[in-house]
């Protein structure tokens, strides 16, 4: 009886081992990065190539030796996107494996046309071989310029890049958009979502701004204080930093906590009256030598000075979605449609019209500095 046990247990093991696929790890590309750019006419191979794409993996012998490129970069030009992927396979003796991809770049000609960002979109959305983790990124120029950088402290771009998009826990200019998230706005809003931006140079990138997409179309820029602003608005502010003022003295407030409310606060006539409260909580570490930052009437107009900060900024990005790009990227729309159902059906087959002329924004900021340093 004890024999069989052991033999059921070994053959156990034997079906759990190696690779449910087949493939073994060395016989793989890890597709680490993934730019998109629309095709330029010099680099067609085909005359109805309309898509450059290009691929990041890394070495990994350079990376177990130490020294020399630690990544390749790959380039394919196609008429349909997953034709591209496949093309890969007439060049490479490997499978190549996007498991692991960190990162998704759109290149602002992708972004200016619909119809090809469209075709992305989908052809990305139904594929079972992407994850829908990586995070997005829209890219002035090409995203390849993007592949050529080569990051002083860390020897995996993609993981870098990665890593300065979660550093919008400590700086809430910075956006951060997983794949999941880039579709699930694009569905709520018909083609509507904010991209943010990467900028490369020659040995960092930098996030920096955002594209405004409309109707799938790249229609404006946000920048970095304006992508700020956005995540109060959204409540998805981390962590920041607000400029006050006290007595022509500038001094920075440090928040580590800010939330914000959505309130529908009245509908009169035929306007909707909606209130964003805003609420932070952070620390106060630099004014001036000498005077005193624990004076309470010091504090409270530092405060004001925040709080009317905030209030202005909210204000100003709100006209401008409003005015300007015409478009609910704050998030009203899902909140009327979440909460108040019955209003949201009058206004849903007019609703960038109404979003423009009938939606009246109220902003209230509280701030409150718990902290100003050690020294006091």
């Amino acid at each position: 009886m004890r024999s069989f046990k052991l033999a059921a247990v070994l053959l156990c093991v034997l079906l759990l081992a190696g690779c449910w696929d087949k493939v073994e790890i060395e016989d793989r590309i890890f597709v680490l990065g993934i730019g998109v750019d629309k095709v330029k006419e010099e680099e067609k191979v085909h005359p109805d190539d309309k898509y450059a794409i290009n691929f990041a993996s890394p070495i990994v012998s350079s990376l177990k030796d130490g020294g020399g490129e630690t990544f390749n970069t790959y380039k394919t030009m196609s008429e349909i996107f997953t034709f591209g992927l496949n093309q890969m396979y007439e060049r490479m003796d490997k499978k190549l494996s996007f498991q692991h991809t960190r990162i998704l770049l759109f290149g602002d000609d992708i972004l200016k046309d619909d119809i090809l960002f469209r075709e992305v979109l989908d052809a990305i959305g139904r594929s079972h071989e992407f994850h829908r983790n990586m995070y997005v990124f829209a890219v002035p120029g090409r995203t390849e310029e993007v592949f050529k950088v080569k990051p002083v402290f860390t020897k995996f771009l993609a993981t870098y890049i990665a890593g300065v998009a979660d550093n919008n826990l400590y700086q809430s200019s910075i956006l951060k958009v997983p794949a999941y998230d880039m579709y699930n706005e694009l569905t709520d809003t018909e083609g509507n979502v904010i991209i943010p931006v990467i900028k490369p140079a020659k040995e960092e990138i930098k996030v920096s701004g955002a594209r405004v997409i409309k109707n799938y179309k790249l229609i404006g820029n946000l920048d970095d204080r304006e992508c700020e602003t956005l995540n109060w608005l959204r409540d998805e502010a981390n962590g920041g930093l607000i400029e006050g003022e006290h007595e022509g003295v500038k001094l920075p407030f440090i928040y580590y906590e800010f939330k914000t409310k959505m309130e529908l606060t009245k509908v009169e006539g035929d306007k909707i009256y909606i209130t964003f409260s805003m609420d932070a909580e952070g620390s106060s570490e630099e004014y001036i030598w000498g005077r005193n930052l624990l004076d309470q009437e010091v504090l409270n107009k530092a405060e004001t000075a925040i709080e009317k900060n905030i209030e202005k900024r909210g204000e100003d990005l709100v006209r401008k979605f409003q005015k300007e790009y015409k478009v609910d990227l704050i998030g009203i729309s899902s909140f009327i449609r979440k909460y108040h159902p019955n209003i949201y059906k009058t206004i849903e087959k007019d609703y960038d019209n109404f979003f423009e002329n009938n939606i009246v924004v109220d902003i209230k900021a509280d701030a409150v500095i718990r902290r100003v340093g050690v020294i006091e």
